[in-house]
């Protein structure tokens, strides 16, 4: 059993964040790094709204967090946790690779995007198609656009959109898209429709299934009180696995400075 004082499940912005808090406060954080490094922002290639940075991408800015945290102490280790108990004091964690064990574990596994599976789409994915109107829509202010999605929030997106400026050619349903096509290694046309780009307004995955008796909402969103505490005693929860009204970067890393400090004023 490998134990910790302190265990954070996930390495985007939320959990990278919380180990720099953490590793600066003396409590030397274990951080699980799953399958997919970086999280969500790993495939965002354009990003200008993170504080202090200006113009550059998501892995740039993972890769920044990361250095930061490993300098300060935070250490890695790679493995997919299967499962989260409460065991007397502490909270153990299994893992694909390892058994782990805290008083203290901070869930910040994010929530990834549905895809269509359509055609093209993996090939033009942040080369014209994007799943965040708030990170990418000033890119395309003046060019054609169109909403990949349907109900209210694909409605929300479209008056979004023209608000910053873009040219709405269309809202499709995925059922009416077919394919995605490009030119010169550009998304080009969707559904018959020249664009310059596509935003996908489909629904979020969170990674919260795997801890048994963990409080979630309908959709599958850890429920939070205080910001930041779950209903399982020394398990918090940080990020987009939680209900955020905004998914951004810089929120998910507020979030986590947040749990952290609440980690470190509650630890026994």
């Amino acid at each position: 059993m490998n134990e910790q004082r302190a265990i954070i499940i996930g390495s985007g912005p939320a959990g990278l964040t919380a180990g720099i808090y953490l590793a600066r406060a003396g409590f030397k954080p274990l951080l699980i790094e799953g399958m997919e490094q970086g999280g969500q922002l790993m495939t965002t290639t354009h990003v200008d709204n993170f504080p202090g940075l200006g113009k550059t991408t998501g892995p740039a800015i993972i890769k920044s967090m990361r250095d930061h945290a490993e300098r300060l102490g935070v250490a890695f280790a790679m493995d997919q946790i299967e499962s989260v108990v409460r065991e007397g004091d502490r909270l153990v964690l299994k893992g694909m690779i390892d058994e782990y064990s805290a008083p203290q574990v901070l869930l910040a596994t994010g929530a990834s995007v549905r895809k269509t599976g359509l055609p093209g789409e993996a090939q033009y994915w942040g080369r014209g198609i994007s799943a965040c109107l708030h990170c990418d829509a000033a890119f395309y202010a003046g060019r054609r656009v169109v909403v990949v999605g349907d109900g209210q929030s694909a409605i929300a997106a479209k008056t979004y959109l023209e608000r910053s400026g873009c040219i709405v050619a269309a809202t499709l349903r995925p059922d009416q898209v077919g394919e995605f096509r490009g030119e010169g290694g550009k998304l080009a046309e969707v559904g018959g429709i020249k664009v310059d780009g596509a935003f996908l307004v489909t629904a979020r995955i969170p990674q919260t299934d795997f801890i048994p008796g963990l409080e979630r909402d309908e959709n599958g969103y850890v429920v939070t009180h205080e910001r930041v505490l779950t209903n399982i005693p020394g398990l918090f929860a940080a990020g987009d696995c939680c209900q955020p009204h905004f998914r951004q970067a810089v929120i998910a890393a507020g979030d986590g400075a947040y749990a952290a400090m609440a980690m470190i004023g509650m630890a026994r």
